[in-house]
Formats: structure tokens, C-alpha cells, sequence
């Protein structure tokens, strides 16, 4: 067996690089389904199967079999069906029975492994069963509070054993462990492992299966924006796995050099026993770094935005603000207004300029007004019979969604686009890794907790500081760094500036 491994500092077409190998070993006669392409998430996955069709229009997506996560791998060859994998919902049920009320955060990155919930009791129980230790062990890390119940804790654990076995589910942590002695896995001529720094150390046991059954393997990532430790991510692993030639891409096609300078400074904070040294060269444009402490000093009215935080809860409180400027947003791959209301209200509009309405879009209008009557198909309808004046806003009109109606008046009035997509998106930074965008706003965290944790422990300072790196390195030409005043400020990236 023959490995390589790829190191692909931000933008500098990581991604692109493995698919034109896999187009290389097409080429030189490796037939599709002998190629195992294995992503991270869900999203990376879909991605590089739809790159793939769009390069070879002779496949289609059943050709594409290998292209998957690691878990859908276990998934597919242990033949299991979704009813028999653990959902949210189960969870949510779990704390129910339990009369414990749990809520699990959706939107975030699909088929991790990892449950993101508001109980640190579940997350503690799902990080131990990824990272493959004691739930104990897990508890001993410093990163729970020290005033969990640890009776409950058990209580729960075997609950979940217990829920499981009586319906006869698995979670992903046991789909990966079955496969792992089940003998199935394929015979790959080259296996390609992407975003191999996030693995976990049962998703590496896994890898040395595929290796096992693989005449040629390329691990591909980057030791710095190794952000999932908190999810079980071994990035020593990654570090310290032996390859016959590791390639380091060096030009970004993204990071302008004013966001390369401060992001070679953020990661000058870990020290270089701990990470691989890469040499890679920024965009021949400048760029820019500002630091700004109000929301209003951000030019956020136009162009195109990415805005990141560590936390949802300081895009959730970012919202109102968005609303009342009148901005579009994205949220969780959720657009900031109802797109039916705003379909209704554009029909509504028509009929203030004349147009005639199909039924369909009469009924819609009624829905939203509270309008009870029925209508047929036999005549056109004049909204006039019904009490609609054509003079009256529409946004008095709908009574229902009133304030939602004053926020498409400000979006309108405002010019924004709302048939295509947001030009402001809100994200983690962590579910943001690989995206990026010309303006960038980075939110700090304004407590002190991140850093009093850090300076505890050096492989959560390590990860802290890669967040950051992450976080930056989104920005395609400015970025603005926003954080309360330093005296409360918990990460200070202004002072490295």
C-alpha cells in the first residue's frame, strides 16, 4: 500500500486538487467504483460528487457509490435502513421519559457523529462513545462543569443503552464499530480521505480498514484549522501519520496578504513542535483588517457577507439588529423571512397594479388575510368584493404576519434581492469551514471563559487559536473583527494586528 498526504492551507483548492487525481486515476484506467472518495460532512461529500458530474457528464450519481462520509460507508455496507439509526427526535424522546427537557441543535454539520444539544449530560455521553473513552474519562477532560450530577449522568447513559436495544437502533458511534469487524469493506485501487485532521480515533480505526483494503491512499487536510477537538478530532493522528510524500499547496486563491499576515500571527501563538510548518503564498491583493466594537461601524448594507461567531447565541442576538435594517440574511440554511407571505404579498402587489390572479394565488392571499369563503373556478375574482382597498399598504393588510411585513417593506425599500440568495449569510465558524466570502465579519467572544480555559490546557489553547485561524482565513478581500473593549475581551486578535 502506497499513501501520500496533502496538506491544503485555506483557499488553496484542496478539494480541486483530489478530484483532479481522481481524474488522473481515471485516466489511467481505474474503473469508478474501485475509487473511495470519503469527506467529512454530508455537504462536502454531495459537493465533490456533484464536481465529478459536472467534469464527466458520461456518469451519473449511482456511479458515484464511493463518494460518501465515513458513516455512510458503515451505513451502506452493514445494509442498515434509516429507521434503525438514532435521530434527534430519539434524543428529545430520551430526555422526555427522563422528564428532562432536551432540545437538539439542528443546522449544524450532518452526519459528524456528533449530537450539538442543550444538555451537557447528552453531549458528555455522545463525545465519550465518538472519542472511543470513559464516559468518566470524558468527565475528567475540563470541559463540563464540575457540578454535573454524576449519578444522573450514569442514569442517562444507560437510558440511551437502554432506549436503544429496545428499539433497535444505533447511533453513528455503533454503525462505525460494526463495521470495523465486520469484514465489508471494498477493495479500493486508491482511497482519497478528506478533511482527515477532524477524524475521530474511532473514525481512524476505521481508516485503517480502508488502508487495509487500499492499494493506494491519500490523506488529505490541514493540522491548523483543526477545529473538532471538542468533538473527538485527533489531529495527532493526522500529524504523525506516515506518508511516502506529503505535498503542501502553496498558493491561496482566496486569502488576500493583510488576512494572510494576521492569520501567520494567530498561528504563531501555537508553538511549532505542535504543528506542521507550511509555506503558502496569499492573493496578490492587499486586503483589509479593521476592528470595529458596534455593529454600526460595519458596512454591512451592501456587498456580500459572511458573518461568523464561536457561539449561535451571538447570531441569534444579531438578528433583530439585520431585521431592522432590512437586510436578507441565511441562518442555519434558513432565509430570514417566509418565502410563502412574500410570494402572497408580490401576488397582492400585482393585483394593486391590475393583474389578474389564478385562484391559487386569490386562496393564497385569503389564507394569509383570514379571508373564509369559497371560491371556484368558474369566475375571476375582483379582491375588491371581499373589502380589499387597492390603496391600502399592503403591509396593513396582512394582520397576521404584521412585523414580518414591515421587515420585506425594509428589504424592499432597501433594494435587496430576494429571489436569489442572501448576500449575508450568519454561521458558526465551525460549520463555516470551507466557505468564504469577499466581506467577512468575525464576532470575538467577550467573556473571559475561553480564556481562562485555555490557559489550563495546552491542546484546547491550540484549538482556540485554530478557530481563529479558521474564522479569519474566510475572508476573500476585507475583514472586520468586532469585540467588546479589551478589558472584558476574552481572545484578543486586535493586539496581534
Amino acid at each position: 500500500m502506497i499513501s501520500r498526504k496533502l496538506f491544503g492551507p485555506p483557499g488553496t483548492g484542496k478539494t480541486t486538487r483530489l478530484l483532479r487525481y481522481v481524474k488522473t486515476f481515471l485516466k489511467l484506467g481505474t474503473p469508478i467504483d474501485k475509487i473511495g472518495y470519503f469527506a467529512f460532512t454530508t455537504k462536502a461529500a454531495n459537493e465533490a460528487v456533484n464536481r465529478m458530474l459536472d467534469y464527466h457528464t458520461a456518469f451519473q450519481k449511482k456511479d458515484l457509490k464511493h463518494f460518501k462520509t465515513l458513516h455512510s460507508l458503515a451505513f451502506n455496507q452493514l445494509g442498515m435502513k434509516k429507521t434503525q439509526v438514532m435521530q434527534d427526535e430519539h434524543y428529545e424522546d430520551i430526555g422526555r421519559q427522563l422528564g428532562i427537557e432536551v432540545t437538539i441543535y439542528k443546522g449544524g454539520e450532518e452526519n459528524t457523529g456528533f449530537i450539538n444539544s442543550d444538555s451537557e449530560y447528552f453531549n458528555l455521553i455522545n463525545a465519550a462513545r465518538i472519542k472511543n473513552i470513559s464516559i468518566e474519562d470524558e468527565y475528567n477532560t475540563d470541559m463540563y462543569s464540575q457540578d454535573m450530577d454524576k449519578r444522573l449522568l450514569k442514569i442517562i447513559s444507560d437510558e440511551v443503552n437502554n432506549y436503544k436495544q429496545s428499539y433497535g437502533l444505533v447511533d453513528f458511534t455503533d454503525m462505525i464499530e460494526k463495521f470495523i469487524v465486520s469484514g465489508l469493506c471494498p477493495k479500493y485501487d486508491v482511497a482519497f480521505i478528506d478533511e482527515a485532521q477532524d477524524l475521530s480515533p474511532i473514525q481512524w480505526k476505521m481508516f485503517n480498514i480502508i488502508k487495509e483494503n487500499s492499494k493506494y491512499v491519500i490523506l488529505a487536510g490541514d493540522d491548523d484549522q483543526a477545529i473538532y477537538g471538542w468533538a473527538g478530532a485527533d489531529v495527532k493522528k493526522f500529524q504523525q501519520e506516515i506518508s511516502k510524500k506529503d505535498i503542501i499547496l502553496p498558493q491561496s486563491y482566496r486569502v488576500p496578504q493583510s488576512v494572510q499576515s494576521l492569520a501567520d500571527k494567530i498561528l504563531d501563538l501555537i508553538p511549532i513542535s505542535r504543528r506542521v510548518q507550511k509555506n503558502w503564498k496569499a492573493r496578490k491583493e492587499q486586503g483589509t483588517v479593521n476592528y470595529v466594537y458596534t455593529l454600526e461601524d460595519v458596512p454591512i448594507d451592501e456587498g456580500k457577507w459572511l458573518v461568523l461567531a464561536r457561539y449561535n447565541d451571538k447570531l441569534n442576538r444579531l438578528k433583530p439588529f439585520l431585521k431592522e435594517r432590512g437586510i436578507y440574511f441565511e441562518y442555519k440554511d434558513r432565509k430570514s423571512y417566509k418565502v410563502t407571505l412574500f410570494r402572497t404579498i408580490l401576488n397582492y402587489l400585482r393585483w394593486q397594479k391590475g393583474d389578474e390572479l389564478s385562484l391559487a394565488e386569490v386562496k393564497d392571499i385569503f389564507e394569509y388575510t383570514g379571508t373564509d369563503t369559497e371560491l371556484t373556478e368558474e369566475r375571476m375574482y375582483d379582491l375588491t368584493e371581499f373589502g380589499f382597498i387597492k390603496d391600502t399598504p399592503w403591509y396593513d393588510v396582512f394582520q397576521s404576519d404584521y412585523e414580518e411585513c414591515l421587515y420585506i417593506r425594509e428589504m424592499l425599500s432597501n433594494g435587496e434581492e430576494l429571489r436569489k440568495d442572501p448576500r449575508v449569510k450568519l454561521s458558526t465558524i465551525h460549520s463555516a469551514k470551507g466557505g468564504e466570502a469577499d466581506n467577512v465579519l468575525l464576532i470575538l467572544d467577550n467573556t473571559k471563559t475561553i480564556r481562562d480555559a485555555v490557559e489550563k490546557n495546552l491542546d484546547k489553547q491550540d484549538e482556540e487559536h485554530r478557530v481563529w485561524y479558521v474564522g479569519v482565513t474566510r475572508t476573500k478581500q476585507n475583514l472586520y473583527i468586532m469585540a467588546a473593549k479589551k478589558e472584558d475581551q476574552g481572545y484578543d486578535i486586535e493586539s496581534l494586528g
